[in-house]
């Protein structure tokens, strides 16, 4: 299970605005993107200004020597996840689901903004199931005023919203914010995972695939000096490293034991080196 956090200082709001805005017309798309829609090549000869499009919001936020667009990757590793602590049947997921979501936002504001002075003008979730949750829309904020004393919120409310900028009545202006989160999303863990051999979707990924090859090895990740300005600016990490029983995790120095952690195999990166078979 994947989350992904984009993050924007509301003082360059209208600068990330203008600058999605440009490659739009650049590309000639006006359309919504998807990352998982990205059929074509960005330099074939016929549809292809949606891959365009996603491309060259990538490489603007590549070459981001500003560190205004930032962004949060969190991996679960359900494999090692001890799903029984987080209850039974339906409400299994869910609770998984809000309880990391909370943690991508906590880690998000305090490792790119720093734990003190920190304010949240709005936060933004693709509209779907989770707009009928009693919980989420406003449990996270509530948590998160309640433990961070640094970290302060405009918002009672998470704002759901159409990822379409064509269809969202009341912030479509952010519907833009939405899709380069998904793109950026799309990208990496298709860097991660090698999921899809859409042609779109693979040169996505091998644009990506240097910098994910910095986040996940553990002597270049701290790097300042890198041209990509990741350092507090774009993080991928994943959890829990190892699975633990129920009473392994009631016991502190034992649930120390699994934590996050970043080393991770790029499948995309030996599926290019001949290493994996195409499925």
């Amino acid at each position: 299970m994947y989350i992904g956090m984009l993050a924007i200082p509301e003082a360059r709001y209208n600068d990330v605005l203008g600058w999605l805005g440009e490659d739009r017309i650049a590309a000639g798309y006006d359309r919504e993107v998807h990352f998982t829609e990205l059929h074509n090549y960005s330099y074939a000869h016929v549809y292809n200004e949606k891959a365009l499009l996603a491309k060259r919001w990538v490489e603007r936020v590549l070459r981001d020597d500003q560190k205004t667009l930032h962004f949060y990757l969190l991996g679960l590793n359900l494999s090692n996840l001890q799903h029984h602590a987080f209850g039974i049947g339906k409400e299994q997921k869910r609770n998984i689901y809000n309880r990391f979501f909370r943690a991508s936002v906590a880690y998000t504001l305090k490792s790119f903004f720093g734990s003190t002075g920190v304010l949240v003008t709005h936060i933004f979730h693709d509209a779907g199931h989770l707009n009928h949750d009693e919980l989420f829309d406003w449990h996270t904020i509530w948590r998160l005023d309640q433990a961070e004393p640094g970290i302060a919120f405009l918002t009672d409310n998470i704002q759901f919203i159409d990822s379409d900028h064509n269809k969202e009545p009341n912030f479509p202006d952010d519907s833009h914010l939405i899709q380069l989160c998904d793109v950026l999303l799309g990208g990496l863990t298709q860097c991660l995972d090698a999921r899809t051999k859409k042609d779109g979707c693979c040169e996505i990924a091998e644009c990506l695939l240097p910098l994910a090859e910095r986040l996940t090895d553990p002597k270049r990740v701290r790097n300042p000096n890198s041209r990509y300005r990741y350092v507090r600016r774009i993080s991928l990490s994943f959890f829990p490293s190892k699975k633990l029983t129920l009473r392994e995790l009631k016991d502190a120095h034992l649930r120390g034991l699994s934590g996050f952690y970043i080393t991770r195999r790029l499948l995309f990166k030996d599926q290019l080196s001949g290493q994996l078979p195409l499925l």
